[in-house]
C-alpha cells in the first residue's frame, strides 16, 4: 500500500484499534514487541521482529495489524555484534505512527525505556494477551514455564507476578537468571501446577509453531 499526503492522513484518521489488537499489543509489549516515536514524528508506532525460524509468527502478527502496516514484513540481515563473522537474519514490520499507539507508548515507556506500568492489573486481563506474552517470551523448562522478563526491574516483575496471581490464578516466583554488567538479572517462573492451568487458558490461541514454548499437559 502506498499512500502519502492528504490521502495518508485521511486513511489514518479512519483507523481505530480493535479490542483484540489492543490485547495483542499489551501481550507483545511484555515480550518482544517494542514501540518508538520515529524521527520528527509526534506519534508512536509498533514494531515486531523475530528470527528467521519464527517467520510464521511474524506473519501472524502482521495479519492482526495489517491495516496499520503500509509495508509487509521484510527480511533483515545484520552482523552479530558479538561475532562480526556471523549474520543474524530476522523478519520484521512496523506500523504507521498514530495517536492510538502513542497512548499505549505513554503507558509502557518512561524515558524511551519499556516498563511494566503500575496499572498492569487493569491491562493484562485477557488470556489472548497472556498467550501472546508466552509465545513472545516463554521458555519451557521440564514441566514449568519461564517468562524471560530480564529486561524489567525486579519490582516490575513482582508487579507482574501479583497480576498473574490475581487475574489468572497463576502461581509465579522470581528466579535469578544471570549477571550482566555486574547487575543481577531475574526472570519469572510459573510453577508446574500453574503451568498446566496456563496451558488450558491459552491453548486455543497458541500457534502450532510456538507450542514448543510451553509444556503440554500429560496424563489427561
Amino acid at each position: 500500500m502506498f499512500l502519502k499526503g492528504k490521502k495518508l492522513q485521511q486513511y489514518k484518521d479512519n483507523l481505530v484499534l480493535s479490542k483484540k489488537q489492543r490485547e495483542f499489543i499489551i501481550g507483545s509489549l511484555l515480550g518482544d514487541g517494542s514501540m518508538r516515536i520515529p524521527g520528527h514524528n509526534v506519534n508512536a508506532n509498533f514494531i515486531a521482529a523475530h528470527s528467521e525460524k519464527q517467520k510464521d509468527y511474524v506473519l501472524w502478527k502482521y495479519s492482526l495489524l495489517k491495516e496499520w502496516v503500509l509495508t509487509s514484513p521484510r527480511k533483515s540481515i545484520r552482523k552479530y555484534h558479538k561475532d562480526k563473522t556471523r549474520n543474524l537474519v530476522s523478519w520484521r514490520f512496523l506500523t504507521l505512527s498514530h495517536p492510538q499507539f502513542t497512548d499505549i507508548y505513554n503507558t509502557f515507556y518512561r524515558n524511551n525505556k519499556k516498563i511494566v506500568p503500575d496499572n498492569i492489573k487493569e491491562l493484562l486481563v485477557s488470556p489472548f494477551s497472556l498467550a501472546v506474552w508466552v509465545m513472545d517470551d516463554g521458555n519451557r523448562n521440564q514441566n514449568a514455564l519461564f517468562l524471560n522478563t530480564q529486561g524489567f526491574l525486579l519490582q516490575e516483575q513482582e508487579r507482574l507476578c501479583k497480576c498473574l496471581k490475581e487475574n489468572f490464578g497463576l502461581g509465579a516466583t522470581i528466579n535469578k537468571h544471570s549477571v550482566y554488567n555486574k547487575r543481577q538479572l531475574y526472570r519469572i517462573r510459573i510453577n508446574t501446577v500453574s503451568t498446566r492451568k496456563l496451558y488450558y487458558l491459552v491453548q486455543k490461541y497458541l500457534l502450532s509453531s510456538m507450542c514448543y514454548k510451553i509444556p503440554f499437559p500429560r496424563n489427561d
